[in-house]
């Protein structure tokens, strides 16, 4: 008579439990849904680290190999999210690799499946000061995604470090918008490998996809629509023209306190509503008052601005203005006005490079012919040169 205390091996049946076992672990860790739904983008870069997001339609954690090579060697994983209003419900997972070295080359991927990887893509952190670096500069994309489309293609292949853009990404804060109109091919290949810094415009206003889709440096709490930071010799810091911007606002004590505590040699201010334009939508009346009280006596060397779907270069009290306001949006009808430098009715982009001495800027038209430049050299002593023909 058989012992009924003794359990008999069977083979077939030990391995098959095993492998269940591992298999119902295995869901219960992954969400059955979950998947990477958009390909992974920078934001927010540093000298010693970027953040990389990652929309995906649930919260299980994404894990980001890098390195500085395809064999990567270093993970991080999620540490924060912030929903979109999609339906069905997505969520934008901020990974941020920290620790890096300055001006180095990194390669990266993602996973949140721990099989399913996004293709490889580089970035180099931030220059230090007295390095020299290069970044672009547009803004209002909506409506004309192939026109939007075509001139990202050419800022990628001017290899910018990064892109500061003023506004208006897409026709409105929806998150269909945003897809249809913003995170087309060329823009997700170009901020793979460079990363945006916005200063949000009137169309996407700050919304809740636009506080999901973009992820500012450290800035003042819980107001991260406004921000500052450093790169190689230039100081920059951006506006929010969507929330209070006015006399004695938080945003203006930040403003103020920020560009009267930097010692960068040069200063470039960013947002969307231009204190000074001639045509479109004219003229900010409080973005002047900030301009006469804050930004000349702190002596910006540049101020970068949207809104009016035209090109301008305006120079006032030392300060040149610029309105980068078509990469894709209709255009408007020029103006006229004692301080406008130069004007153009035509889609455009700008490729500034920074060293130390010397800021060279090229405000290229759409098919990536020359439309103006500009030098300035020392202390922001200016000289701007005529357009090639």
């Amino acid at each position: 008579m058989k012992n009924k205390s003794i359990r008999y091996y069977r083979p077939g049946l030990g391995l098959s439990r095993a492998l269940w076992i591992v298999l119902i672990a295995l869901a219960m860790a992954i969400p059955a849904q979950a998947a990477v739904v958009m390909s992974p983008y920078l934001q927010a870069v540093s000298e010693k680290g970027v953040c990389v997001m990652v929309e995906c339609d649930s919260k299980a954690p994404v894990t980001v190999q890098f390195g500085a090579n395809t064999s990567y060697g270093e993970i991080a994983k999620t540490q924060t999210t912030v929903p979109t209003d999609a339906n069905p419900a997505t969520c934008v997972h901020r990974v941020w690799l920290s620790d890096l070295k300055p001006n180095t080359t990194y390669h990266y991927r993602a996973t949140q499946d721990g099989l399913a990887y996004s293709a490889d893509a580089a970035f180099v952190t931030a220059a230090p000061a007295g390095v020299p670096f290069k970044f672009a500069a547009l803004g209002d994309f909506r409506t004309n995604t192939a026109i939007h489309e075509a001139i990202v293609a050419r800022v990628k292949d001017a290899h910018p470090a990064f892109s500061i853009y003023g506004g208006d990404l897409c026709g409105n804060g929806s998150y269909g918008m945003f897809k249809k109109e913003f995170f087309q091919p060329n823009e997700l290949a170009l901020d793979a490998v460079a990363p945006f810094f916005n200063a949000p415009g009137n169309h996407e206003g700050w919304s809740p996809n636009t506080k999901a889709f973009t992820q500012s440096p450290d800035g003042p709490k819980d107001a991260q629509g406004y921000y500052s930071f450093d790169y190689g010799d230039v100081h920059f810091v951006s506006i929010n023209n969507q929330v209070s911007y006015s006399k004695g606002s938080a945003q203006w004590n930040f403003v103020k306190k920020d560009l009267e505590s930097t010692k960068k040699p040069w200063r470039v201010v960013f947002f969307h509503e231009p204190a000074y334009c001639a045509g479109g939508h004219g003229e900010n009346k409080g973005m002047i008052v900030m301009t006469k009280e804050l930004f000349e006596p702190n002596k910006v060397n540049i101020v970068i601005a949207g809104h009016t779907h035209i090109y301008q270069h305006n120079l006032v009290n030392g300060i040149h203005h610029f309105v980068l306001g078509a990469a894709g949006a209709p255009l408007y009808d020029l103006g006229s006005a004692d301080y406008v430098v130069k004007s153009a009715r035509v889609q455009h982009y700008a490729i500034i490079e920074v060293n130390k001495n010397k800021i060279h800027m090229v405000v290229y038209k759409n098919d990536g012919s020359v439309l103006d430049t500009l030098d300035l050299t020392g202390a922001g002593a200016a000289k701007t040169l005529p357009a090639a023909k």
